[in-house]
């Protein structure tokens, strides 16, 4: 999961500084992803290169100015772009997590397109799931098996939970 699609996200939604951004990652969505000063700082300082978000500083009394990031109309650009990918497989959840929580200004075709998306990607891995578990005969391996079963079982059931709210056939 790239924290530049994270952080356009976030300030899609506010203009924010980077403490507020590392904050709002670390109380609502540690479920999905973390973001450090490290990686948070140089991500946005190469955007600002890129023109994907802009920058104003306000000046604070006693206090260095704070720099207060807001989105451009070419990060918006790129975030809907990248919204409207699949979700990558090598991220597992987080990546598509993220995308159905950014995804608050997308259209409810493209919501439901992500996530008709990876319920059928999910539908893919259970079949292939079940089909190695009959060709296993190790018991360890079968036990890792049962683990991915079950982890991919309750994602489908998720899915198709939110997909019936959403009046996805």
């Amino acid at each position: 999961m790239s924290h530049r699609y994270l952080i356009l996200g976030l300030l899609a939604e506010r203009p924010m500084t980077g403490y507020d951004i590392k904050k709002y990652v670390q109380v609502m969505l540690s479920a999905v992803t973390n973001a450090s000063y490290g990686t948070l700082y140089p991500t946005l300082h190469k955007m600002l290169k890129e023109g994907a978000v802009g920058v104003r500083e306000v000046e604070q009394r006693g206090r260095p100015s704070k720099k207060i990031y807001q989105i451009t109309p070419t990060g918006l650009k790129t975030l809907h772009a990248w919204l409207k990918e699949p979700a990558a497989d090598d991220q597992v959840k987080r990546e598509f997590l993220l995308k159905l929580y950014l995804a608050k200004g997308s259209s409810p075709e493209q919501v439901r397109s992500l996530l008709v998306s990876r319920r059928e990607l999910m539908e893919t891995r259970l079949k292939s799931l079940k089909d190695k578990k009959r060709r296993t005969e190790s018991t360890r391996q079968n036990w890792l098996i049962d683990y991915s079963l079950s982890i991919c079982s309750a994602e489908l059931d998720w899915l198709k939970k939110i997909e019936a709210k959403l009046g996805v056939v």
